[in-house]
């Protein structure tokens, strides 16, 4: 009998396929592709498209190809945070296509244990439960550890990839330096948990109330958000999907630099300090995308990447006008909200209240529209309520720059 997370597994994903269809030579179809022994045997044949590793070459080019890297490092008391002296799991890059079978490799079944562990220690436990007629389990098993497997025949590097030339005795060694996205990923996960767990909300709410509270809160400044694979990406690899394409960047003792002098707004900041002409360029591509006569995935996400690009541009000004000594604001008539997003002499309350952030993409979104009318001009499509309710969404699922 299969594991329940086996059955529960192949049942959600029948179940997506047959929602809306109502052919019944299709259902049936449907039913055939997910009996177990068919689903099995198809996912067996497609895990040659997926590698599993520790140190994709995509977060420096997405077009790098090189080795499926997967390092083996040991833990020691060297005081380095690096490849074996923290724990992280595995990243995997392939084809989209089939990165279901990825998640059935990951299902933990009864026992704890993920499918994959299983078949790498060959247990008598996923020998039974992967005992199919049309193939031997040692070929339906060798086929699933393909995913572990390089598979290219020889060590490979690619151009794309920032390499270093790194002394050794009298000679050089050209170094690929690629990203430990497992390690990234963990300390993004774990900074997210400092800073937006519940036990922190909690915190920060009695802090703000004048009231004790046993456990207290950490607080992390000057952290820089790292993109990778813009609006796809799940393109570069499944832990950068899964983290919505996003790390961060811890502070390391930075030079002095001289401060940019910048004009700070007088009154608001989207009417004293974005002017919508300065994104001409990127509204006349906005336009263009809208008036085009195919509405595919391509051109939404063009859209998308107009609209995140001049967000950006907007996120930097704000930065910029952070650096400029706490306290700035006081000689200014700027809403509150302004106020609490744009001036550190606010850090406390930005960081106790989400209020000032919903009002910012809410003005963020209008100033979108409104600046693509400007810029447009009596050519400019007609955009609604439902339009304004995409920007918005678009801009909440990018905020982490805004905080």
């Amino acid at each position: 009998m299969l594991d329940e997370a086996i059955v529960t597994f192949l049942s959600e994903r029948k179940a997506v396929k047959l929602k809306g269809v109502s052919d019944e030579e299709q259902i049936s179809k449907i039913n055939e592709t997910f009996h177990p022994e068919n689903w099995l045997l198809d996912a067996a044949r497609r895990t040659g498209q997926l590698s599993l590793v520790s140190h994709p070459s995509k977060f420096t080019h997405p077009s790098a190809k090189t080795s499926s890297i997967i390092s083996q490092s040991e833990y020691r008391e060297d005081g380095f945070l690096r490849s074996g002296n923290a724990n992280s799991e595995l990243d995997v890059f392939g084809n989209a296509a089939a990165m279901d079978v990825y998640k059935f490799l990951s299902l933990i079944l009864a026992d704890g244990k993920t499918v994959l562990t299983h078949l790498e220690e060959n247990t008598d436990l996923i020998q039974k439960q992967l005992k199919l007629a049309s193939i031997s389990f040692d070929e339906l098993r060798n086929n699933f550890l393909a995913i572990k497997q390089d598979k290219s025949s020889k060590v490979r590097t690619s151009g794309q990839v920032k390499q270093v030339y790194f002394p050794v005795a009298d000679d050089y060694h050209l170094l690929s330096v690629l990203t430990p996205s497992g390690l990234i990923f963990a300390l993004k996960e774990k900074i997210q948990n400092i800073r937006f767990s519940e036990q922190t909300k909690l915190a920060r709410e009695a802090e703000k109330n004048g009231a004790f509270n046993e456990q207290g809160f950490d607080e992390l400044y000057n952290l820089t958000i790292m993109g990778f694979g813009g609006t796809k990406p799940q393109n570069i690899s499944v832990l950068n999907n899964k983290f919505h394409g996003e790390t961060y960047l811890l502070p390391c003792i930075p030079p002095q630099f001289k401060k940019r002098d910048v004009e700070p707004p007088h009154s608001d900041f989207f009417k004293n300090s974005i002017y919508p002409r300065l994104y001409k360029d990127s509204f006349q591509v906005f336009h263009r995308l809208l008036i085009a006569k195919h509405n595919n995935i391509n051109i939404r996400d063009g859209r998308d990447n107009v609209i995140g690009f001049v967000m950006d541009k907007i996120i930097e000004r704000s930065w910029q006008l952070r650096q400029l000594d706490a306290g700035w604001s006081e000689k200014t008539n700027l809403p509150i909200y302004q106020r609490i997003w744009l001036d550190d002499a606010f850090l406390e309350e930005r960081g106790n209240s989400d209020e000032w952030l919903t009002r910012v993409i809410k003005e963020l979104a209008h100033w979108f529209l409104d600046g693509y009318k400007k810029v447009i001009g009596k050519d400019a499509e007609l955009l609604g309520d439902e339009e304004l309710r995409e920007i918005r969404t678009l801009i909440e699922e990018n905020q982490d720059g805004l905080l």
